[in-house]
């Protein structure tokens, strides 16, 4: 499933939407932003650029927009990088080394606050290169595999939040 088909079968279930109006000049971006940007596929950068907003009703579940990466956080709202930061904030000196290692080959790009904490991410890097892992509070790092691509990943969030496929995984994000 492409992201068009994704997107237009979100707004079908009531997500609100607000396609992308304007190029994102990245030459402003911070080095780590561009850098993990640039690990992820092509059909990664084109879902992320199309919009600017893809969220649930609630407001309580969204998509990371390319738009969000590349925008500096004043404090208001979540960053893009909110759980990297949260669990930078409150590793000690000898874990923070293993907690900027993971989030160097991660990019989150969907974000629940429904119940837990928790976001969609692909990696980047390594084996697993592509995959779509999910992770929640208190230990971001520890993740869980939904798919083996950006496509695989569409095809299955959308049949469980029809109600035709049941992952446990998921249950954050319908």
């Amino acid at each position: 499933m492409n992201h068009i088909k994704f997107t237009n079968t979100l707004i079908a279930c009531n997500w609100r939407f607000e396609e992308n109006q304007v190029k994102i000049n990245t030459a402003t971006a911070e080095d780590m932003v561009k850098e993990r940007i640039s690990k992820t596929p092509k059909s990664f950068l084109d879902f992320v650029e199309y919009f600017d907003l893809l969220a649930n009703a609630e407001d309580n579940i969204w998509f990371i927009s390319l738009k969000d990466y590349f925008k500096l956080n004043n404090g208001e709202g979540f960053a893009w990088n909110e759980f990297e930061l949260q669990s930078l904030e409150y590793s000690n000196e000898e874990e923070k080394k293993g907690v900027i290692e993971f989030w160097n080959n991660h990019l989150p790009f969907m974000m629940s606050v429904k119940s837990d904490y928790s976001y969609v991410a692909i990696v980047l890097d390594g084996e697993d290169k592509g995959h779509i892992v999910t992770g929640s509070e208190p230990e971001y790092e520890d993740t869980v595999v939904l798919a083996d691509s950006l496509d695989e990943f569409f095809e299955t969030y959308i049949s469980v939040l029809k109600g035709e496929l049941d992952v446990p995984a998921l249950k954050l994000f319908v």
